[in-house]
């Protein structure tokens, strides 16, 4: 749904552009956005806040890609170096990572998600102690001054990680090819959590 014309007048009045910020591209677009409403042109001030706020979600997405951990030894990041995109209909951001062994089968996919979606309904889930104690193999692991859940089957070597951040954001590790949920733990032990929280909004 578009803003209404007070809801734009609100929200571009509280926009305050630093003076050293003229030639970063949000400044640019929000000041081009600001003057097109001064002018009476609604739909192109909208169309300007869309591409800021689609700005604004990609850098949100790089900042939360640098708090993922380096790969213990071992390990390595796959080429592309990590995804970033929105949540649909959630305005929340969606990142992820893939590391893979060196000498191995393992593989883990390292996700961060924030806006709510599937992650922290699972994430929420895992938190109920009736709903832990019908999952098999799972139990509860400290990972720094947070608490998390851990999931494996031995049979398949698939191993999952859940780790909640306050509501705001849900970081989920999924690995193949492993002899225990141990790769998944040490991952998530590397994990910039305290930048993560502060991004999110903790």
């Amino acid at each position: 749904m578009r803003p209404s014309g007070l809801l734009l007048a609100a929200l571009l009045q509280t926009v305050a552009i630093p003076a050293g910020a003229r030639a970063d591209e949000i400044a640019d677009q929000l000041e081009a956005a600001k003057k097109l409403y001064q002018e009476g042109d609604l739909a192109g001030a909208v169309g300007e806040l869309e591409f800021v706020l689609q700005a604004l979600r990609a850098r949100f997405g790089e900042a939360f890609l640098a708090t993922f951990p380096e790969p213990p030894e071992g390990w390595v990041v796959e080429a592309n170096g990590g995804k970033a995109g929105a949540v649909p209909f959630l305005g929340g951001t969606n990142v992820s990572k893939t590391y893979r062994q060196v000498n191995g089968p393992g593989k883990i996919e390292a996700q961060l998600s924030t806006g709510g979606g599937m992650l922290q309904g699972l994430a929420q889930m895992f938190a109920n102690p009736q709903m832990l104690a019908m999952q098999p193999n799972a139990k509860r692991v400290r990972i720094q001054r947070e608490t998390a859940t851990t999931t494996f089957d031995p049979k398949t070597k698939q191993a999952q990680l859940v780790l909640d951040l306050g509501g705001k954001a849900t970081i989920m590790l999924q690995g193949t090819g492993l002899a225990g949920p141990e790769p998944l733990v040490e991952l998530a032990n590397r994990w910039d959590l305290k930048q993560a929280r502060a991004l999110a909004g903790l």
